[in-house]
């Protein structure tokens, strides 16, 4: 358990600050990565001071979680790379195509755990479908999102229903451990006033 606290520290300590970015932009991103990174930051931290006893399922969870991060912040930098030669502020404005791609990968990997791989080359169509879209930084349309469904729900069907993504599984976890994963910090209701 200690490796994996160990791992998930030096993995924070080199994503951080793109974790950060997304928090500053309010990214569609950074609401797809916080169940999981808030969970994996409170368990490290109350099982470093011993508040919490270390058990095999919180080094699984562990394990997924950090795994998880990994792979997908992986995916995100690479993005940025590839297509925006690391123009965050590009990168953002495509941020729904690269959402979907993760989500695909989330699919992906839940058809292949349940050895269902039918659905895998309509998955795969998909994208590449979304990969050209950002070579190409073709806009992204309105319906962008109703178009995502429903290409999923005809290459899955009534599956689609039963798919428990990681991210649905750490909010979970969250509200489990009582962790408030919205930020009311910055809404402000109404003006402040102030007397003369």
């Amino acid at each position: 358990m200690e490796r994996i606290i160990r791992e998930f520290i030096a993995w924070n300590k080199e994503n951080v600050s793109f974790y950060q970015e997304l928090k500053e932009h309010d990214s569609l991103l950074y609401t797809r990565f916080q169940p999981v990174y808030e969970v994996l930051s409170h368990l490290t931290k109350a099982l470093s001071d011993q508040s919490m006893a270390f058990s095999v399922d919180l080094e699984k969870i562990m394990m997924v979680g950090l795994e998880f991060l990994h792979d997908q912040f992986s995916s995100c930098k690479l993005y940025l790379d590839t297509y925006f030669s690391g123009d965050f502020h590009h990168f953002l404005d495509y941020e729904k195509i690269v959402n979907a791609l993760l989500l695909l990968e989330d699919i992906r990997y839940e058809l292949i755990e349940r050895t269902q791989e039918g659905p895998l080359d309509s998955i795969d169509l998909l994208a590449e479908e979304l990969e050209t879209m950002l070579e190409k930084k073709a806009p992204v349309p309105d319906s962008f999102n109703l178009y995502i469904d429903d290409v999923l729900h005809q290459a899955l069907g009534d599956k689609l229903q039963d798919f428990v993504g990681i991210i649905d599984i750490f909010v979970s976890i969250a509200d489990t451990l009582d962790l408030d994963l919205v930020d009311t910090s910055e809404i402000v209701i109404g003006k402040e006033i102030k007397g003369e």
